[in-house]
């Protein structure tokens, strides 16, 4: 059986995993599956860490 959370819980377990409090996902108000959870989540964190090699990283050498 696959288990199923609404978005409300998709958002705070996001928060809590990625110790990121004030993040708002932009989603579809429905029920997702772990496995989209799990999806978003490594999306979300390669694109912070992408962005902080493209320009934090960058900033920071730049001076």
């Amino acid at each position: 059986m696959e288990v199923h959370m609404t978005k409300d819980e998709f958002e705070i377990r996001l928060r809590k995993e990625l110790n990121l409090p004030f993040y708002n996902a932009k989603i579809a108000d429905r029920d997702y599956s772990e496995i989209e959870f799990q999806d978003y989540k490594a999306k979300l964190q390669k694109e912070y860490l992408d962005y902080v090699d493209d320009y934090i990283d960058y900033a920071e050498n730049d001076v």
